[in-house]
């Protein structure tokens, strides 16, 4: 019998797309997510809302074309709808961006590669829907 005594890692990564008008402030996003930042969750989504943006600001590519949003199609990412909606969002003028979280990353970012979520709001659309390990 063999024993392995080295770090395993079973990392995954999520996907995702952000669609708005707008950059994601943190006041927009703690609202739609419906928590109260001084509550006891409050940090915890303050901390989710940074690692979104830093991964849309550094990491983000955009999607400009129909085209674009098409070439999603067939793989794991984003599904139907969701293509659907980017393709309709870029047709509007607004802003689509891809990117991605890690679960390597700090705790906040790691929670958000555990859950499948969607925020569908007045202001923006995020859809991490398809993640996977």
């Amino acid at each position: 019998m063999k024993i392995k005594f080295d770090f395993v890692s079973n990392s995954s990564s999520t996907s995702f797309v952000y669609i708005s008008d707008e950059e994601l402030s943190e006041e927009v996003f703690l609202k739609a997510a419906g928590v109260d930042g001084d509550g006891l969750v409050g940090d915890l989504f303050r901390q989710m809302h940074s690692e979104i943006c830093t991964a849309i600001r550094h990491y983000g590519k955009q999607v400009t074309t129909k085209d674009d949003a098409d070439s999603f199609a067939g793989r794991h990412e984003f599904t139907p709808e969701v293509i659907e909606k980017m393709k309709a969002a870029i047709k509007q003028g607004k802003n689509v961006v891809t990117a991605t979280l890690d679960s390597d990353g700090p705790l906040a970012e790691s929670l958000l590669c555990m859950a499948m979520f969607e925020i569908d709001s007045e202001r923006f659309y995020i859809n991490a829907y398809n993640n996977y390990w």
